[in-house]
């Protein structure tokens, strides 16, 4: 029988004095993913003896679970997994569970462009999401239903969906749609991150990192790399460059999050001004999918206010806003962002970043840091204008010998994670 131990104790909480409230929540979650956690474990034996026993006959069907194209980031696995004879590949488009008040919110239109994206690259999509009744359609009810099932976001996942539910029939993979940058905790303790199987981490570094500060000691964490770098792997030296340069303001613009890295309230204008005065340069701007909402929601700017700067962008440069954006990194010449995730993935280009510096940023892992040391750190605008002037405009790359000796060291270029996790599921499946 399920009890709901959070609830229960949320409830009682309130009888309570303000000062035992918060205690008696968190004994209440803890409490609860204490028997999910026995619960998965429970089913784990008997859904591994299964599984391992219908491999031996059949292939697998492996779940991408997915709500956000421009969050995929798991092509090169996908395409691994559909060149191996024990294994189907499949993409499972759903909504996420955010409620309408929240700046994640989807819309029905947004979760049908999700389908369309895959579809058009003939990939084997089917809805998890019945939109004629307004339902998620739970794991075990799809076909066909997964034995595997690889989430690449730990937040907003609907209960018949989620790891502790798929526990009975599925074993449940993590690979983050973000490459690993901050020393949040948002990043490796969440409930989510103790009902997984196993959750692929980018190096040693950052399991080492996370294994300190994890409940379960991360004890289900494989550093293997990550499935988005193995473009670069997989792609160098086959695109002729186009000399963009990219502006790619990050959503978390204030202090009401965990990460606290945009910049774009005291730096998005200036910007545009210096894009429209440059129209020798190539711009492209790469805003976060969640940006013009979390402005809107946030009462930045008015929804016509938002509308117009995306606009004014259009005419100075190209927007992107799709996850297809690989090739624009290859074919680029600089970056300017305050995106976590970037300062990696674009790392592997070799060419100059500008990091837009937030006062009040969560600190990146050791990990990233690295990286970050040897890109153009900016704090404000005087800085952020000569370093374009210098780097950008003018063609001074003066970090260049420095950035690309700490790539040759750092052994991602030859790293092939989608081909780490392959092994690393077949190993633990005694798949030959």
């Amino acid at each position: 029988m399920y009890i709901p131990y959070d609830k229960i104790a949320q409830t009682a909480a309130l009888f309570l004095p303000s000062k035992y409230r918060e205690k008696l929540r968190d004994f209440g979650i803890n409490l609860k993913v204490f028997f999910n956690v026995k619960y998965i474990n429970k089913n784990k034996k008997y859904v591994i003896k299964a599984i391992r026993q219908k491999a031996k006959k059949s292939q697998l069907n492996v779940a991408f679970y997915v709500y956000d194209e421009t969050k995929w980031k798991c092509q090169s696995l996908y395409d691994l997994l559909e060149q191996d004879k024990h294994f189907i590949p499949h993409i499972f488009v759903t909504k996420n569970d955010a409620p309408k008040d929240n700046f994640n919110f989807q819309p029905a239109d947004e979760i049908k462009k999700v389908f369309d994206f895959f579809k058009c690259q003939n990939m084997r999509v089917s809805y998890a999401y019945d939109f004629e009744n307004n339902r998620y359609i739970p794991f075990e009810q799809m076909n066909p239903k997964p034995d595997i099932i690889i989430y690449q976001h730990p937040w907003y996942v609907e209960t018949t969906q989620g790891p502790v539910v798929c526990s009975r029939f599925a074993l449940t993979y993590y690979v983050p749609y973000f490459v690993a940058t901050s020393v949040s905790p948002i990043e490796y303790y969440l409930r989510f991150h103790q009902y997984i199987q196993t959750h692929y981490v980018l190096d040693d570094l950052i399991k080492d990192y996370y294994s300190r500060n994890m409940t379960n000691k991360g004890k289900n964490l494989k550093a293997v790399g990550h499935p988005m770098l193995d473009y670069f792997y997989l792609n160098k030296n086959k695109l002729e460059p186009k000399n963009y340069v990219i502006y790619a303001p990050h959503w978390s613009i204030d202090k009401d999050n965990n990460l606290c890295w945009g910049t774009f309230l005291s730096n998005g204008k200036f910007m545009l001004g210096y894009a429209q005065r440059h129209p020798e340069i190539n711009w492209v701007f790469k805003p976060h999918p969640c940006l013009k909402n979390y402005l809107v929601k946030h009462k930045y700017m008015t929804k016509q206010q938002a509308e117009n700067y995306w606009n004014e962008w259009s005419k100075a440069g190209v927007v992107c806003e799709t996850g297809n954006y690989l090739d624009m990194f290859m074919q680029s010449k600089a970056m300017i962002t305050d995106c976590g995730s970037f300062e990696t993935e674009y790392f592997l280009t070799g060419k100059p970043l500008v990091y837009l510096k937030s006062p009040d940023a969560t600190p990146f892992n050791p990990s990233v840091q690295k990286i970050v040391d040897v890109y153009y750190n900016v704090t404000d605008i005087k800085e952020l204008e000569q370093v374009l002037d210098e780097v950008v405009a003018g063609n001074n790359d003066y970090l260049k010998e420095k950035r690309l000796k700490l790539l040759q060291d750092s052994g991602y270029q030859g790293n092939y994670a989608a081909k780490n996790i392959l092994t690393d599921i077949k190993n633990f499946l005694e798949i030959v």
